[in-house]
């Protein structure tokens, strides 16, 4: 079977591993940046270089995107030079930028190790499908509270319509923040605890969580395959520092839209 775009892939490796052997390694992403622009101008491919484009949600522009490289109308290029191999981080921006312009193929290539390395990014608009599991607070909460989550539910799911998935975890959290913001639901974000042990105070830690209307602590993850126990765990302790009752993991993640109630 056929790689996606195998021919220009090539004619994009070859410059790529030509750049590489010419300058060397050790030196700053901008180099090979511009390096490789050049390569690809004396090799007559269509490059387009640092285009920038605006994610919108309601109208208003949430974050900007700035491209690498745009090679052949069809590839994203995303150049590291770093000393290590690729991170969750470097995934999620060109995921995010083929998302947004709309690319079924990213190159994240980084000129930082004694070769260059080339990793194939396919991406696919993914099928809208939602597991909720609120099970553990069915009966736990009070009216309030179950009347808050169906507004918090209501403005995920405009969320995951407007934009699906894709998106990394803090631009996921931003726009389901914009969302709350728009739907007049207050948070705040700079959610602290205070941990103690054996009945004494021993600081205060800022969680990744967000408080919402002082009812409820939420916490958003992207392209993962599930909430993990990790997740679960990590909001229990939250949850017992703070005092509140319930917790609310949403997960954009890589094939499904995941929301989870959890109790202390």
């Amino acid at each position: 079977m056929a790689l996606r775009h195998e021919e220009l892939t090539k004619e994009i490796r070859a410059c790529i591993f030509e750049v590489h052997n010419d300058i060397g390694v050790g030196l700053n992403e901008e180099t090979y940046h511009q390096a490789l622009l050049a390569c690809f101008s004396k090799r007559g491919f269509p490059t387009v270089s640092k285009e920038r484009k605006y994610l919108v949600h309601r109208g208003a522009r949430l974050k900007r995107f700035e491209l690498d490289l745009l090679v052949f109308e069809k590839i994203i290029v995303a150049l590291k030079a770093v000393p290590i191999d690729f991170v969750q981080a470097h995934y999620a921006q060109i995921i995010s930028e083929l998302k947004l312009w709309q690319k079924d193929l990213g190159l994240l290539v980084n000129f930082g190790r004694p070769r260059a390395e080339i990793e194939r990014i396919p991406f696919n608009e993914k099928e809208k499908r939602i597991g909720e599991d609120y099970s553990e607070i069915k009966r736990q909460v009070g009216e309030a509270t179950r009347h808050l989550l169906a507004r918090i539910r209501e403005a995920i799911l405009f969320v995951f319509e407007a934009h699906g998935l894709g998106y990394g975890k803090m631009v996921c959290q931003n726009l389901l923040q914009a969302e709350l913001d728009y739907q007049k639901i207050t948070y705040n974000n700079n959610f602290h605890v205070s941990v103690q042990y054996d009945g004494e105070a021993i600081g205060l830690y800022k969680t990744k969580a967000f408080n919402i209307e002082d009812q409820l602590l939420c916490t958003v993850t992207a392209i993962q395959n599930q909430i993990s126990l990790l997740d679960v765990t990590r909001m229990r302790t939250y949850l017992k520092h703070s005092g509140f009752v319930a917790g609310l993991l949403i997960n954009f993640g890589k094939s499904c839209l995941e929301i989870k109630a959890i109790l202390r």
